[in-house]
């Protein structure tokens, strides 16, 4: 679906995960979602209107950081991978789009073994 974004309010430099790690720039606008591939050969961006996004999965440190990666749950029924180092900031934008109850933290990498002590 082709966005027509005369007005962005937030950019910042990213990487998407599609099967290979492409650079580009990640533009939040009034209508949705956008990431602008660097390399102009690699085909349209990809759009995202905000009310595609079901949830937005983020990565949080033990400490309560914000970690520089975050998925994108879509309608579809599929995930899509982002990394910027300006993540806050972004998610940020995002939570006042979606609703911050959209935003959820991801399961660490010692949830399924403390599932198991449970039992």
């Amino acid at each position: 679906m082709e966005m027509n974004n005369n007005q962005i309010d937030y950019t910042a430099k990213g990487r998407v995960f599609l099967g290979a790690v492409e650079n580009g720039e990640i533009k939040l606008t009034p209508l949705g979602f956008e990431f602008e591939y660097s390399n102009r050969r690699i085909g349209k961006n990809l759009n995202f209107p905000w009310h595609t996004i079901v949830k937005v999965e983020l990565d949080v440190s033990l400490r309560g950081k914000v970690g520089s990666q975050f998925g994108l749950y879509l309608n579809t029924n599929s995930k899509i991978r982002f990394s910027s180092k300006d993540s806050g900031a972004i998610l940020k934008r995002i939570g006042q789009q979606i609703g911050t109850d959209k935003l959820v933290r991801s399961r660490s990498l010692l949830a399924p073994l403390m599932d198991g002590l449970k039992l």
